[in-house]
Protein backbone atom coordinates (compact mmCIF):
# COMPACT_ATOMS: atom_id res chain seq x y z
CA UNK A 1 0.00 0.00 0.00
CA UNK A 2 1.49 3.23 -1.05
CA UNK A 3 1.31 6.57 1.57
CA UNK A 4 -1.14 7.90 -0.70
CA UNK A 5 -3.61 5.39 -0.27
CA UNK A 6 -3.05 5.11 3.19
CA UNK A 7 -3.78 8.88 3.35
CA UNK A 8 -6.70 8.20 1.35
CA UNK A 9 -7.92 5.07 3.74
CA UNK A 10 -7.48 7.45 6.82
CA UNK A 11 -8.99 10.64 4.91
CA UNK A 12 -12.30 8.20 4.25
CA UNK A 13 -12.71 6.62 7.26
CA UNK A 14 -12.12 9.33 9.48
CA UNK A 15 -13.90 12.11 7.26
CA UNK A 16 -17.13 9.64 5.62
CA UNK A 17 -15.81 10.46 2.34
CA UNK A 18 -17.32 7.48 0.34
CA UNK A 19 -15.20 7.42 -3.01
CA UNK A 20 -11.70 8.08 -3.12
CA UNK A 21 -11.83 9.78 -6.18
CA UNK A 22 -14.22 12.68 -4.35
CA UNK A 23 -10.88 13.85 -2.29
CA UNK A 24 -9.49 16.89 -3.73
CA UNK A 25 -6.56 18.74 -2.07
CA UNK A 26 -8.38 21.69 -1.70
CA UNK A 27 -11.03 20.11 0.63
CA UNK A 28 -11.24 21.16 4.31
CA UNK A 29 -14.01 21.28 6.99
CA UNK A 30 -16.28 23.95 4.25
CA UNK A 31 -16.62 21.01 2.12
CA UNK A 32 -16.53 17.99 4.14
CA UNK A 33 -19.37 17.93 6.13
CA UNK A 34 -18.23 15.12 8.77
CA UNK A 35 -15.28 17.18 9.28
CA UNK A 36 -15.88 19.10 12.84
CA UNK A 37 -13.33 19.12 15.58
CA UNK A 38 -13.71 15.61 17.03
CA UNK A 39 -13.41 13.82 13.45
CA UNK A 40 -9.92 16.13 13.00
CA UNK A 41 -9.21 14.92 16.07
CA UNK A 42 -9.81 11.03 15.09
CA UNK A 43 -8.11 12.21 11.66
CA UNK A 44 -4.60 13.39 13.70
CA UNK A 45 -4.66 9.70 15.83
CA UNK A 46 -5.10 7.91 12.23
CA UNK A 47 -2.68 9.62 10.53
CA UNK A 48 0.08 9.21 13.56
CA UNK A 49 -0.98 5.53 13.83
CA UNK A 50 -1.06 5.23 9.83
CA UNK A 51 2.42 6.72 9.42
CA UNK A 52 3.81 6.24 12.60
CA UNK A 53 4.54 9.55 13.38
CA UNK A 54 3.99 12.48 16.39
CA UNK A 55 2.56 15.23 15.11
CA UNK A 56 3.25 18.54 16.65
CA UNK A 57 0.31 20.66 18.31
CA UNK A 58 1.11 23.85 15.88
CA UNK A 59 1.02 21.59 12.53
CA UNK A 60 -2.45 19.93 13.88
CA UNK A 61 -3.90 23.35 13.86
CA UNK A 62 -2.71 24.41 10.64
CA UNK A 63 -4.52 21.26 8.85
CA UNK A 64 -7.00 23.54 6.76
CA UNK A 65 -7.12 21.31 3.90
CA UNK A 66 -6.13 18.05 2.75
CA UNK A 67 -3.39 19.78 1.00
CA UNK A 68 -2.03 20.83 3.99
CA UNK A 69 -2.32 17.24 5.30
CA UNK A 70 -0.03 16.20 2.70
CA UNK A 71 2.38 19.34 3.19
CA UNK A 72 2.67 18.34 6.74
CA UNK A 73 3.22 14.89 6.62
CA UNK A 74 6.32 15.49 4.01
CA UNK A 75 7.52 17.30 6.98
CA UNK A 76 7.80 14.44 8.67
CA UNK A 77 9.72 12.29 6.18
CA UNK A 78 5.90 11.12 4.62
CA UNK A 79 6.04 11.12 0.72
CA UNK A 80 2.81 11.51 -0.66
Amino acid sequence: MTNLEKLNTVICDTLGIKKVENIKDEMGPDEIEDWDSLAHVELVNGLEEKFKISLDVVDISRMYTIGDIKKILKKYGVEI
